[in-house]
């Protein structure tokens, strides 16, 4: 019987909180029982690292997915990603029965890991087609430099993605997912004792004065846990924010790791820009020499 009262109770005291989150909402709820400033300020600047880890992570975990770029509507065959582009550039110097040969090996075996990014994928593509054309023609052999500087920016593509996902990516989603949610969770809590506590106000509104101590009773304990509660969320909060404070200045998280993910994006960059920078002289070259030759 005691735990059928108990169960009771506690059924009375979850639609209580339902029937008082409705009344806030619909505007009639009376004296809505008011949170303190420090814990409301503590709420905005937790919503505001929350908001800052969420939006970031959002768009920063698709680095985790290195074929992001990868061209969906590109069809290549099993032979074609079973070979890297210095196998298809060897295949320029073999002559018609070893190329033949090669392509059968090759055919059984495919590579566990096949790189599929837009670099890759241009270097492949440009091997193909310096393989189609021959080393005689003016086109093939610049898209033999073109294939070989595409696969070494596809290489640094690859690494900055796994430089960003290890020091940006996963220490933002740690933060997010251990401190903050802590903080949300008690929150939350707080959330449902202030309704408890005002939903047991407004019975004892309406309680008859035979049962108005029980019900006094049951406002004195629902004020302990709201307080409890409150004293929690502000202790959780504080945390989250003292943790960043302490790691600015003594190992500087999240800033470090915003400075990790500039670093990745900047060394990619250079890396891609003075391979290009390497190349466009000698495409260049060969363009003019074309030029020449016509005129």
């Amino acid at each position: 019987m005691d735990k059928l009262t108990s169960r009771l109770v506690t059924l009375n005291k979850g639609l209580g909180q339902v029937r008082q989150f409705a009344a806030e909402k619909l505007g009639t709820a009376d004296d809505i029982t008011d949170l303190p400033q420090e814990y409301k300020d503590l709420e905005k600047r937790v919503d505001a690292l929350r908001t800052v880890h969420t939006n970031l992570l959002r768009i920063t975990r698709i680095h985790t997915n290195s074929s992001y770029d990868y061209p969906s509507q590109v069809q290549e065959s099993v032979v074609e990603l079973s070979r890297n582009v210095q196998d298809q550039l060897k295949v320029l110097t073999q002559s018609p029965a070893e190329r033949a040969e090669s392509v059968s090996r090759q055919t059984d075996v495919v590579q566990a890991s096949v790189p599929k990014t837009l670099p890759h994928a241009l270097a492949r593509a440009s091997a193909q087609g310096a393989e189609l054309l021959g080393t005689e023609d003016p086109l093939g052999i610049a898209l033999i430099k073109y294939a070989a500087i595409q696969e070494r920016i596809g290489e640094h593509r690859i690494k900055m993605d796994e430089e960003i996902t290890q020091k940006f990516v996963q220490p933002f989603n740690t933060t997010l997912n251990t401190g903050i949610q802590f903080a949300m969770k008690a929150r939350r809590n707080v959330q449902s004792t202030r309704l408890a506590l005002d939903a047991a106000k407004a019975r004892y509104k309406n309680t008859k004065a035979e049962k108005s101590e029980a019900a006094r009773l049951e406002i004195e304990q629902a004020e302990d846990q709201f307080v409890a509660a409150v004293e929690e969320g502000i202790t959780l909060m504080r945390a989250v924010l003292d943790n960043v404070l302490i790691t600015l200045l003594a190992f500087p998280e999240p800033l470090c790791n915003l400075a990790d993910l500039v670093t990745a994006q900047l060394t990619f960059h250079k890396e891609a820009y003075e391979a290009l920078a390497e190349l466009a002289p000698e495409i260049d070259e060969i363009q003019v020499t074309q030029e020449a030759l016509y005129r």
